[in-house]
């Protein structure tokens, strides 16, 4: 949660109580908060709550900080993404923010910059009145707490906590296709995104990674080509051509100390995820046109990407500035990749 964002949600709702700040704090640290049924139950209580709640004009996400947002119910878009989905994605958001390490430290945070911002007159409540509630919430044990019954009456709070990454990829998971292929530059998110995907649909992506240039191929005038330093040819060979949704996918993965290919498959699912840079090369676009693939482009913005980059492999930077993103941009450009791309998805902090 920072700042801005904070400010923002004050703005956007004066009657917000102490209550309904300490809401919004814990859950942008720990998501839902509750334990979750399973996701049959799930799926009937948000069906139940749709049902009961008016649809409006409203975004179907609203960022709550951390990499979290609320899921507004009563948007047309919630109607479309359907309750098994939404309950599945809470139950994907509940398992990764569990797994967080510092949630309590986030939450305290969140705490503090309230109580900043509202001993600064920037809160629709006083200084006091959050102080006084504080003192008696803790008291109690930080439990769980709901909307005040003002904050209800004004604003008809309905919407699941999810995360914002998979607010991102609504478009893909709307589509309804069944061989999703995301590509686009290093640091963009391309493997936090398909695992997410998987993650929903119970698949195992596919990463083009494996599919390196061998050593022997690596001739200056392959090298010259935009994208030729992948094997775009044994792609399509072990993977494409053999490639059906319902069935078992098997390949060779290259491993780039010695060169050798090590035998990879995954189990049998009704999607299949293709993920990496290159993935959308033009040599690929009639199996994909046969398979109806959706082909998704991840971007992002270059200062994000060197960021993220220098975060995951600090060492490594230096290589991807000179060399793979050097590459990548060569291979975009010389096919008009983003253009060509049924979905563009804009891969920004949240």
């Amino acid at each position: 949660m920072n700042e801005q964002l904070l400010k923002k949600h004050f703005e956007q709702a004066p009657r917000m109580e102490p209550q309904d700040a300490v809401k919004l704090a814990f859950q942008s640290a720990f998501g839902c908060g509750h334990l979750l049924p399973a996701q049959e139950d799930c799926t009937r209580r948000i069906q139940a709550e749709m049902a009961s709640v008016p649809q409006r004009e409203t975004p179907l996400f609203t960022p709550i900080g951390n990499g979290l947002c609320r899921l507004e119910l009563a948007s047309p878009d919630a109607r479309r993404l359907g309750a098994g989905r939404i309950a599945r994605m809470m139950l994907v958001t509940d398992e990764i923010v569990r797994a967080r390490k510092d949630n309590c430290e986030r939450f305290e945070a969140a705490l503090a910059l309230t109580q900043a911002l509202a001993l600064q007159g920037r809160t629709p409540f006083s200084a006091g009145a959050f102080e006084a509630y504080l003192s008696v919430y803790r008291a109690q044990g930080c439990p769980v707490v709901s909307h005040t019954p003002a904050y209800r009456e004004t604003y008809l709070p309905a919407y699941r906590v999810v995360l914002a990454d998979l607010a991102l990829l609504t478009p893909v998971l709307l589509s309804g296709r069944s061989v999703i292929v995301l590509d686009g530059p290093c640091g963009s998110g391309k493997t936090t995104l398909s695992g997410l995907l998987g993650r929903m649909c119970g698949a195992t992506p596919i990463p083009m990674d494996d599919f390196f240039l061998p050593f022997d191929l690596r001739t200056p005038e392959r090298l010259a080509q935009p994208g030729g330093n992948v094997h775009y040819e044994r792609f399509e060979q072990e993977v494409l051509r053999q490639l059906a949704p319902g069935k078992p996918v098997c390949w060779n993965r290259f491993h780039c100390a010695d060169g050798t290919l090590i035998p990879r498959s995954i189990p049998a699912c009704d999607t299949v995820i293709i993920e990496g840079s290159y993935s959308h090369h033009p040599y690929f676009r009639p199996a994909c046109e046969r398979l109806q693939a959706l082909r998704v482009f991840v971007s992002v913005d270059p200062g994000e990407q060197l960021r993220r980059i220098r975060l995951r492999d600090p060492g490594m930077l230096q290589a991807f500035e000179t060399r793979w993103i050097p590459l990548e941009k060569k291979y975009f450009e010389a096919y008009d990749i983003q253009s060509a791309a049924d979905v563009v998805l804009d891969s920004l902090p949240w």
